[in-house]
């Protein structure tokens, strides 16, 4: 069944909707997207995207509805399949998908997640290494290196025994806000599975020597 509303607000006279498709009563099953935007390729553009995240490449010329259906057919294992979106800054739509899969055989479910950011104006993807300046990744991986070992009350990674390669910690993903990055590391990369997702927060103002202010988003920060 579709639930017609999720998300509408104006924008200059103009309206932008999300609708929400429910494929199960319990709400286990569901897709957000698009259904109205000022332009219509924009439009085009980011339900191509929100279903390319969501379900993956093959599923990008399948309407909504039915991408949704097929893909909880073809993967039995899937047991909640859910996402979330949020503006977080103005034009800014932020995407996060998540699914949680119990494999026979496997002593517990495995459970993931996708954050990706779109400009309302054309629907395109945002990527995360188009917010830094050129040649920063390394001073970013360190910052977000010394939080980590300050969260784990931790001195340097000789002494945290998961793992010790600062190449682990080079963002990949990363949640975004008014106040600055959650960059997001999945289950295993930096700690075992009890632990779940790594999570470490930088603000955009100690970000902001590392940020190219080119992008999209630095032109919407307020410093």
């Amino acid at each position: 069944m579709l639930c017609a509303f999720a998300c509408s607000m104006a924008a200059e006279g103009k309206v932008i909707s999300f609708g929400t498709i429910f494929l199960d009563s319990a709400g286990k099953f569901f897709f957000t997207y698009p259904t109205a935007m000022p332009s219509q390729a924009a439009l085009q553009e980011l339900q191509r995207n929100f279903i390319k995240q969501r379900f993956g490449e093959n599923f990008s010329s399948k309407d909504p509805a039915a991408a949704l259906s097929l893909y909880k057919e073809q993967n039995k294992e899937i047991e909640i399949l859910k996402d979330q979106i949020s503006f977080p800054l103005p034009g800014i739509v932020q995407f996060i998908t998540y699914y949680y899969a119990y494999s026979e055989g496997n002593a517990h479910g495995e459970s993931g997640s996708e954050v990706s950011i779109y400009a309302l104006a054309d629907g395109k993807k945002i990527e995360l290494k188009s917010l830094f300046a050129k040649g920063s990744e390394k001073d970013i991986t360190q910052m977000i290196i010394r939080e980590f070992l300050k969260m784990q009350n931790l001195q340097s990674l000789d002494d945290y025994s998961y793992t010790k390669k600062e190449s682990d910690f080079t963002p990949v993903s990363a949640m975004i806000s008014e106040l600055g990055l959650d960059f997001v590391y999945p289950t295993y990369k930096l700690a075992p599975h009890s632990a779940g997702e790594q999570v470490v927060f930088l603000s955009w103002n100690s970000l902001k020597p590392y940020l190219n202010k080119q992008s999209v988003i630095y032109q919407k920060l307020k410093f």
